[in-house]
């Protein structure tokens, strides 16, 4: 499957599932309250870190891309790597790691994978991270300190099994995410 099926377009599948989940789908009904359509507020790594975790759901065969999906696709995409390496991990030994306990399911993928809960809380997180910045995009440090924000989430269990210190990375992320500034078509 190439990356192109899992573009950010008008038609693509990731901005489907994001408006279905995050309420801007003409499928859904009319929201209470006003909806953050989040796909267009995702950074191109944004993009590339979500791609890459919907990618390695859909690999796995799980019908959900979950926590880990998104650590493992953090690894691979800066400026997360790097926040990673800064904090004293090996960004590929960790992937290595993650990719040893993700689930897999038997049988034919889905076409689409779904967002766990955990993984839509990360993502509203990220969003919530991005604006206490004072950003107007969500940026994959965003992301990255959200899965740490949440210490019941896999991933964040995973990284604590790890032995990596989560309020070293976590204090990476924040000054990153202060530090950055622009749009969401800018990576820096």
């Amino acid at each position: 499957m190439s990356m192109s099926s899992f573009g950010f377009g008008a038609s693509d599948p990731f901005s489907e599932l994001f408006n279905r989940f995050f309420g801007t789908s003409p499928a859904s009904s009319p929201p209470a309250v006003q909806r953050v359509p989040i796909g267009r507020l995702l950074t191109e790594s944004s993009q590339e870190l979500l791609n890459l975790a919907a990618r390695r759901a859909l690999e796995d065969g799980t019908s959900d891309l979950d926590t880990e999906h998104l650590l493992w696709a953090a690894t691979k995409v800066e400026p997360a790597r790097g926040l990673l390496a800064r904090a004293g991990a090996d960004p590929d030994a960790l992937a290595y790691r993650i990719a040893e306990v993700l689930p897999r399911e038997a049988g034919e993928p889905s076409a689409e994978p779904g967002l766990t809960p955990a993984a839509k809380r990360t993502l509203a997180t990220a969003y919530a991270r991005s604006r206490a910045s004072g950003v107007s995009y969500i940026g994959p440090e965003h992301i990255l300190g959200a899965l740490l924000a949440d210490g019941d989430t896999g991933a964040a269990r995973l990284l604590g099994a790890e032995g990596q210190d989560i309020d070293k990375l976590e204090g990476l992320t924040e000054q990153a995410a202060r530090s950055s500034g622009g749009t969401p078509g800018d990576d820096g």
